[in-house]
């Protein structure tokens, strides 16, 4: 909760992703909210909901915004106890999906921000738990119907929960098999379904965010990609490796010592049901996520939210199998404990953090351009964020200058990409108004180093699946900062108010370019 309270009172403004979220909850009507959703990563329910929110008048400043992902972010945690009362029933805390899953800093940043990651995570934690206890418990109706809601909730949040609750739903099914008991069988099928069902209207904008997809792709060698798909961008820094490093040992210890190992295996087989449900819930969930994931080239960690998910609830149900054993019970304390204290030291650093800076750098820019001078955002990726909060009479435009900046337009890119001089256009005027004597204003992430030195990389279009929008984007910087660095006389970096430090995912700087030199 002090970690929550924390990223609410340091967020501050809206970043690029979260500009684009209320973009699309804002739309003015009905079509307009369609024709938006296609350029958003998930399903209808999440900007429906902060639709509704700002309609309570809530989405007037940027604190009030970042109210409903406190909200959801701490009714995460909440979830997490709910679900977990349902696997266990002697109600002990759910110690290992808090501290290997509520604590880890993927979870905390995203699932508080203004994106669907902390709705769809509350979705798939209560699959979890009203589906165990389907598959467990004596059937009832209203653990079907709490179930099915839950099930719509995940996967109308986040597509990838789909992949989720495929796993759980096959786990259900097969314990149900085993058990030989037709009405949770029956049930979780109904769950199945409908989920599925619900998912039909989106084919059209898969098949599109499939296509986007292909700008984003990210390749890398299996011997590369591995270690990041394995760590989930959660297992970093020493302290985190010891942790592994001692689960890793006390496994080992568990299965080579002969005693603890005949203890082991009597009360693996004493709780098989449970330990099944756990494994094929691991098993299948890291199969269709990781497989996803690596055939779409996007590696990014939360991405991989609903998995982790999952994993540290199917922790806790291995545990509830095992835990009778005081000496295991000791063993469970401790880890936890170790794991918990090896994520907080960067969750609390991340949770001190500014989304971003660009909202300084627009007022900057805003009171120091003149009506004459021009203003470049280096990325036009970072430009939502920028026309957000730019209040100034100065022209600007993006790199490249794309004609919408209320969302994340990548396909605009496309047909740049094609041209060797896509940004010519932006380097003449560049020339233009320096020797007008006017100044250039540059918003991005530069280094003064840069400027001057020759091009090493020419724009060579590629095709196919084999589009790599950010290998353009780091040849478009060059060709900027290169004519700047060859041609401007005088550059001045300016300093921008910042009181605390920055998401360096969004974190910009601005010069000043002035006179010209041949």
């Amino acid at each position: 909760m002090v970690l929550h309270v924390q990223v609410l009172v340091h967020a501050g403004p809206l970043w690029r992703d979260e500009v684009s979220s209320f973009h699309v909850a804002t739309a003015p009507n009905w079509q307009a909210f369609l024709n938006s959703l296609v350029l958003d990563p998930f399903p209808i329910l999440f900007v429906t909901v902060l639709r509704v929110w700002i309609a309570l008048g809530f989405g007037s400043s940027d604190f009030g915004l970042r109210l409903l992902g406190f909200l959801i972010g701490t009714s995460l945690l909440g979830a997490i106890w709910v679900c977990c009362r349902m696997i266990d029933k002697e109600r002990w805390a759910p110690l290992w999906p808090l501290a290997l899953f509520a604590l880890t800093p993927v979870t905390l940043t995203e699932g508080d921000s203004l994106r669907a990651y902390g709705l769809g995570l509350i979705g798939i934690v209560m699959s979890f738990g009203l589906l165990s206890r389907l598959a467990f418990r004596p059937w009832r109706l209203g653990t079907a119907i709490a179930a099915t809601i839950a099930a719509l909730i995940a996967v109308q949040s986040l597509y990838l929960n789909s992949l989720i609750l495929f796993a759980i739903c096959l786990a259900g099914i097969i314990v149900s098999l085993r058990r030989k008991q037709l009405g949770p069988l029956a049930g979780i099928l109904f769950v199945g379904l409908i989920a599925a069902l619900s998912l039909l209207p989106y084919a059209g904008i898969m098949r599109n965010a499939h296509d986007q997809l292909a700008l984003q792709r990210e390749f890398q060698a299996v011997s590369d990609g591995m270690p990041s798909l394995i760590s989930t961008a959660t297992f970093r820094g020493t302290a985190a490796k010891i942790v592994c490093f001692l689960l890793f040992s006390f496994g080992l210890i568990m299965v080579t010592v002969p005693s603890l190992r005949r203890s082991l295996f009597a009360r693996i087989k004493g709780g098989s049901d449970s330990l099944v449900f756990a494994v094929i819930v691991v098993m299948v969930g890291a199969i269709t996520t990781f497989g996803f994931l690596w055939s779409s080239g996007v590696h990014s960690s939360r991405y991989r939210l609903p998995f982790m998910a999952a994993a540290a609830l199917s922790m806790q149900v291995v545990y509830t199998t095992l835990r009778k054993n005081i000496g295991l019970t000791v063993v469970n304390l401790v880890g936890s404990g170790l794991a918990a204290a090896a994520f907080i030291p960067s969750s609390y650093h991340l949770s001190e953090l500014r989304k971003t800076n660009c909202d300084l750098a627009a007022v900057v820019v805003a009171n120091s351009a003149a009506q004459d001078d021009l203003v470049i955002v280096n990325r036009f990726t970072h430009a939502p964020t920028f026309q957000r909060y730019y209040r100034g009479t100065a022209a600007w435009t993006s790199v490249p200058a794309v004609g919408d900046h209320l969302q994340h337009r990548a396909y605009l890119a496309r047909s740049v990409m094609l041209n060797p001089d896509a940004i010519q256009d932006i380097l003449l005027r560049i020339e233009s108004e320096l020797k007008a004597g006017h100044k250039v204003f540059l918003v991005g992430r530069f280094r003064l180093s840069e400027m001057g030195r020759p091009l090493s990389i020419t724009p060579t279009p590629q095709s196919g699946s084999s589009w790599r929008l950010g290998i353009y984007l780091n040849i478009w910087r060059s060709q900027l900062v290169n004519l700047l660095g060859q041609h401007a006389v005088q550059v001045v970096k300016i300093a921008l108010n910042e009181s605390q430090p920055i998401d360096p995912q969004e974190k910009e700087d601005v010069l000043v370019f002035s006179g010209w030199k041949d």
